[in-house]
This record gives structure tokens, C-alpha cells and sequence, in this order.
């Protein structure tokens, strides 16, 4: 699994995932904050894609926090003021990064747990679409 989509669903999935994974880190003892949980800003970028140009679309409030497993850092940034999950997905990142004994499971329940999500999801953008609203405009001919 990917990086981007591990982060994903720990972030938008269950919180009880990323807090067990992190724990059974913490209970080898081998973490390290190197940078504790602190509230930033972030500048938001996209694509606009008439012009196929950036666009800054505003800042974003981010927690970032740095860790250290086995000698190996992690590194975790989550949207808003959430100090326990930036330092829960530092310490998952950095065990992964260190190829941990203990990560090996892991890949089975984060897949799972994106199933879970997909699935919720998917849930919730049908209970959406019933209240969805199609507004057309008819061009007058230039009258205004």
C-alpha cells in the first residue's frame, strides 16, 4: 500500500486503527519525538484547469510532529488542530519506514480498513445524490 493511501485511511477511517498501530509501536519503547506536535499553516495550491495554472487557494491550519523509530524518522501532518494524530501517524510512518517486525500484519487491516471507508463513503455520496438539484440555464439569444 502506498504512502498516500495508507494516510488516507488512517486519517479519514477509524481512529481506533491509528491509535492500536501507533500503541503497539510505543509498547516497544523505541520512539523518539523529535519535533513535538506544533500548529502551522500550510498554503493550499491547485490546478486551475481552463488555464492549466496555479491557483493559491488560501492557507490551511495543519499539526505537524517529527519522530524517530529505530533510527529512522516518520513524519506526521494532519488538517486542523489535532496534536494526538499528527504524532500517532509520525510514529506508524516511521515504523514502516524502519520495516518493523511488528508492521508486517499491518497491510492486511489497512486494507481492510480502506474497504470500510470506501464503502461508508460510497454510502454517503448515494444518501447524497437523492438531494442532488440539476439547475440548466437557457442562453436568450444575447437578450438580457
Amino acid at each position: 500500500m502506498t504512502r498516500k493511501r495508507r494516510t488516507r485511511v488512517l486519517v479519514l477511517g477509524d481512529r481506533s486503527l491509528r491509535r492500536d498501530l501507533a500503541d503497539a509501536v510505543r509498547g516497544q519503547g523505541t520512539v523518539e519525538v523529535v519535533s513535538a506536535p506544533r500548529v502551522g499553516l500550510v498554503l493550499a495550491t491547485v490546478r486551475e484547469s481552463a488555464r492549466r495554472s496555479l491557483f493559491h487557494l488560501g492557507e490551511v491550519l495543519v499539526t505537524e510532529a517529527k519522530v524517530r523509530v529505530a533510527g529512522t524518522p516518520g513524519l506526521g501532518l494532519i488538517q486542523g488542530r489535532d496534536p494526538e494524530a499528527a504524532l500517532d501517524l509520525a510514529v506508524i510512518d516511521a515504523a514502516l519506514n524502519a520495516q518493523l517486525p511488528l508492521t508486517q500484519p499491518w497491510e492486511a487491516r489497512l486494507v481492510a480498513a480502506e474497504a470500510a471507508l470506501e464503502a461508508a463513503l460510497d454510502a454517503e455520496q448515494a444518501r447524497l445524490a437523492d438531494t442532488r438539484v440539476a439547475f440548466e440555464t437557457l442562453d436568450q439569444g444575447g437578450a438580457s
